[in-house]
């Protein structure tokens, strides 16, 4: 889908870009290479940035894409980056994460306060998506793990939905699109206590799972109204996506006794 976008190129902003769609040059192929395309300035800069990008993205360098693009408009790459994509959210008390849940191409799962093992797992990641990720959990996950570099490329679906002019939190957004929770879960906030972990960890990975298909609908909402010229995504199936979510609360909880057996004896060969 990046091949439809023009946005990336010194001197094309949303009008100009539609001006091309409109002509008939509905993708970087589709440029061409002599004559008038949108006026003498501007046709040299066009040229010269296409070939650009057919290159770096040839070479995989999304980067660059995600370098070039408003923030805003990250959600042009959900289909380059779906798949190594990292769908992420934390909950946190003032300045401290409880719980950091992801979803990504390992399947899904919770971290706790410190995130052990947090680091390693994003190496393989070429994009994060979150819901107002770019306010809350970056800014966190940042001061926490300061050493931390996420990837270029971040969908923040929270400027998705308001461009879809849907307004309320991730919750509101889920109800819109048809997507609930057990009812145990519906009124639990980041900042509940966090002793009652079983609990905190199903709703933070509720909010993870829910992420895939609220991104995918949401990109192809963004289609339709831009009227961009390329293909949707397929949905992502919540049922098959809910045993995982009771597989990752049963071990994140079963890593917690452990951790608190380990605690508890080291302090019984303290008092010893």
């Amino acid at each position: 889908m990046i091949t439809a976008s023009f946005r990336h190129i010194a001197g094309i902003g949303p009008l100009r870009e539609r001006q091309l769609w409109f002509s008939g040059v509905r993708s970087w192929a589709e440029l061409p290479q002599t004559g008038e395309v949108l006026s003498p300035r501007l046709d040299g800069k066009l040229r010269e940035g296409v070939a650009t990008s057919v290159r770096k993205l040839a070479e995989g360098d999304l980067d660059f894409f995600a370098r070039a693009l408003p923030q805003t408009e990250h959600w042009r790459l959900l289909p380059q980056v779906i798949e190594d994509a990292a769908f992420l959210d934390i909950e946190a008390a003032g300045e401290k994460v409880t719980v950091a849940g992801v979803l990504d191409r390992d399947g899904l799962a919770s971290f706790r306060e410190d995130l052990p093992g947090f680091r390693e797992r994003s190496r393989g990641w070429r994009a994060l998506v979150t819901f107002n990720g770019t306010a809350f959990d970056l800014p966190i996950l940042r001061r926490v793990l300061p050493l931390w570099e996420p990837p270029a490329v971040h969908v923040d679906l929270c400027h998705v939905y308001r461009r879809l002019r849907q307004k309320g939190g991730l919750k509101e957004v889920e109800a819109n699109a048809g997507f609930f929770r057990p009812p145990h879960l519906a009124v639990l906030s980041g900042a509940d206590d966090p002793a009652a972990l079983r609990r905190l960890v199903e709703y933070n990975l509720y909010d993870v799972f829910h992420l895939r298909p609220l991104a995918e609908l949401g990109y192809n909402r963004l289609l339709q109204r831009s009227r961009m010229p390329a293909s949707e995504l397929p949905v992502t199936d919540r049922g098959a996506l809910l045993y995982d979510v009771s597989r990752a609360v049963a071990a994140a909880c079963q890593a917690a006794r452990s951790e608190a057996m380990g605690g508890a004896s080291e302090a019984r060969k303290s008092r010893s």
